[in-house]
């Protein structure tokens, strides 16, 4: 439906947190999501570790992990196997996020794999009008 353009309504995230601190997310697996599957929104101290997110591949907007105008975010240790971005840095679309003004800032993401057939490891946006700040990735692949 969502190639052939008669997709009407929006799919459900597995997890979202809206304005929470002090998120610790640890070893679990997630499988078969039907949208982004971990939607941190203007969050802040998240720590992500040893996840196993399994998602179709090609399904599309089946991204990992999305850091949405969050701050202090560490991913690691953790296998994506998703139908688009294993992490996707946002921070805010058009006028939203330009209103809205709160950039994604210190992320650091470590010893994370990420397998998808038409996508990015790590990306930065496609939102991101808030800006991001401060982005490190390391012994990831």
């Amino acid at each position: 439906r969502h190639y052939n353009g008669t997709e009407t309504n929006t799919r459900g995230h597995v997890i979202e947190f809206m304005h929470c601190k002090n998120i610790v997310i640890d070893n679990f697996t997630i499988l078969n999501s039907p949208f982004w599957t971990v939607h941190p929104f203007n969050s802040s101290n998240i720590r992500a570790s040893n996840l196993t997110i399994i998602n179709p591949q090609p399904s599309p907007n089946t991204d990992g992990i999305d850091p949405d105008s969050s701050q202090d975010v560490v991913i690691e240790d953790s296998y994506f196997r998703t139908g688009d971005d294993g992490v996707a840095i946002k921070s805010g679309w058009d006028c939203y996020g330009n209103t809205f003004a709160r950039p994604s800032r210190d992320i650091y993401i470590r010893n994370l794999t990420v397998s998808s057939p038409t996508a990015a490891g790590v990306c930065i946006g496609s939102e991101m009008s808030g800006g991001v700040v401060n982005v490190s990735v390391v012994d990831s692949h």
